[in-house]
């Protein structure tokens, strides 16, 4: 292998060779000043010289040699941990799981008091440090349908992604039947809660947002004469005045289909859900059937999982999957992030389609995390738009209903 001094002469030459007289100003020798040597300056030339040498060769080395492979985060607007729910280590008990968002190690968990084993909900603010738990508690079997009440904890984490103890809030929604989801505001000051509860034969779909420092809490309702429809999981939209919402159609209890997109502005007089504007028309896109929804952060377009069967009558359904971002307004597919085709049979089809979401923004809305056929977080508008991470949370074979930033 030569030595640095051959590869310095031989990089010499090459630079010589591109260089243009006619374009070089002659070298004029500074004035003398007192204690200078004549030879320093013939020295400091030299060295400048070999100094320009060696920065060229390095800068030739390093273009000549392959890029190393980029690993982790596509961008730094990736939130750094997201928060996810699982089963205890018993088996009979509730966790809110902390993870780094990089490769998905586990930074910290802590215990969820709530009845329902592996059931809570999670939301986070845009600081990614600060997220809102809810708990189912007892059930009341004095209120129609023995509705249950949700308890709301504040959870915050450390720097290094170290959970806090949680902190019970006193401000908590109705109590309800159906619990879609909820969203808390960007600044941590607001939550919007999606419920629905049923009368008889209907149902009566209600969004919520609570104040969480002043404990008020402001209500829209669906009607409840005609088609029944409840509102789906939020998401805000302009800070903390615009609320988006999956319009879930009841077909039954706790059976649904989504037939549209609505936006509402919570600063805007009125209380009934149908005043919220319907930015997606259908729920059926040229992607498929929708099945989750989130708007971006700064209210451009629409972030959906939509599901297509083409096997509907084989013992072997196979689907496909695709997350695609649709027009806010109009409802038009703009592009298909990306898909994913799986088969599966009756039953796990079944838990499929109850699984499928677009569960959580990152504050910059460059990246979401979704549940496909896989859990994990999708590049919709950074560097690389439709790349899909995936990242760990539960045991294979289960979905991931519930994670935020």
């Amino acid at each position: 292998m030569p030595d640095i001094e051959e590869l310095l002469r031989e990089e010499l030459k090459r630079t010589a060779r591109k260089v243009q007289p006619e374009i070089l100003r002659p070298l004029r020798a500074p004035a003398p000043h007192r204690g200078w040597r004549p030879r320093l300056v013939a020295l400091s030339a030299t060295a400048a010289l070999i100094a320009i040498v060696a920065v060229v060769a390095l800068i030739a080395g390093l273009s000549a040699s392959p890029k190393p492979a980029i690993s982790g985060p596509a961008s730094a607007a990736l939130p750094r941990f997201y928060v996810t729910i699982s089963g205890g280590a018993h088996g009979n008990e509730t966790e809110a799981v902390v993870r780094v968002s990089a490769g998905g190690q586990v930074t910290g968990t802590v215990q969820v008091p709530s009845i329902a084993q592996d059931v809570a909900f999670v939301t986070g603010a845009a600081d990614d440090r600060s997220f809102i738990i809810g708990a189912y508690e007892s059930q009341n079997l004095t209120s129609p349908g023995g509705a249950f009440g949700l308890r709301l904890f504040r959870l915050s984490i450390s720097a290094s992604g170290k959970p806090g103890h949680l902190t019970e809030l006193a401000p908590a929604p109705e109590r309800l039947d159906d619990f879609q989801g909820m969203a808390l505001s960007p600044d941590g000051k607001l939550l919007a809660v999606s419920l629905a509860r049923y009368s008889g034969p209907y149902t009566i779909g209600t969004l919520q947002v609570i104040n969480l420092a002043t404990g008020t809490i402001r209500t829209w309702t669906a009607p409840v004469k005609g088609p029944q429809y409840a509102p789906g999981a939020p998401s805000w939209v302009d800070g903390s005045r615009m609320v988006a919402f999956t319009w879930l159609r009841a077909i039954d209890p706790l059976i649904y289909t989504v037939a549209g997109v609505r936006l509402l502005d919570t600063a805007a007089p009125g209380d009934s859900l149908t005043d919220a504007k319907l930015i997606v028309p259908s729920g059926t896109v040229a992607a498929g059937s929708i099945k989750s929804a989130l708007i971006t952060p700064d209210g451009h377009d629409v972030i959906a999982v939509t599901l297509r069967e083409l096997t509907p009558l084989a013992s072997s359904h196979t689907v496909i999957v695709q997350i695609a971002e649709l027009q806010a307004g109009t409802g038009r597919l703009v592009r298909v992030l990306c898909t994913q085709t799986g088969r599966y049979n009756q039953g796990e089809y079944i838990t499929l389609q109850a699984s499928l979401g677009v569960l959580s923004f990152g504050s910059a809305g460059q990246y979401v995390l979704v549940q496909g056929l896989q859990f994990g977080w999708l590049d919709v508008s950074g560097p690389d738009p439709g790349r899909f991470t995936t990242l760990p949370a539960l045991p294979a074979g289960h979905y991931v209903t519930e994670a935020a930033w």
